[in-house]
């Protein structure tokens, strides 16, 4: 019984480092497209530190519950690290949107990201700004 419990922890933590590592590649590789605007004023060096961290926490604490959520066996290497991967990817660019979203309307007053997040909900932006480009 104790050799089972040891075997399937064993797996499991194999499973985890599988994913860290599939989550780091999926960061990185992200970020090479896509960066905070904000994080080119740090070095390389720590810019890095900062993406890997993210992707590498990211898998560690979501890899388990998405994939229960979708059913997936995370002991399994290759589930496990198609999934770090793929959350790799998503946090970085997550983080990376969302950085960039509060960097443009960083001197903008709450209500005004606000009302514009109202009208965009709507779709009334690109009613808007068509209506500005027949204008021109």
């Amino acid at each position: 019984m104790a050799a089972v419990m040891l075997e399937s922890s064993q797996s499991f933590l194999i499973s985890q480092i599988l994913a860290a590592f599939s989550g780091l590649f999926g960061g990185l590789s992200i970020s090479f497209f896509w960066q905070p605007k904000k994080l080119h004023q740090h070095g390389r060096l720590s810019a890095g530190l900062i993406i890997c961290s993210i992707s590498v926490a990211a898998t560690f604490a979501l890899g388990g519950l998405v994939s229960r959520w979708l059913g997936m066996n995370f002991s399994q290497a290759d589930n496990a690290m198609g999934l770090g991967y793929g959350l790799g990817v998503v946090s970085v660019g997550v983080i990376a949107w969302l950085a960039n979203f509060f960097n443009r309307r960083e001197d903008s007053d709450i209500l005004e990201v606000a009302g514009e997040l109202k009208r965009v909900a709507r779709g009334l932006r690109a009613s808007r700004q068509e209506g500005n480009n027949s204008q021109n």
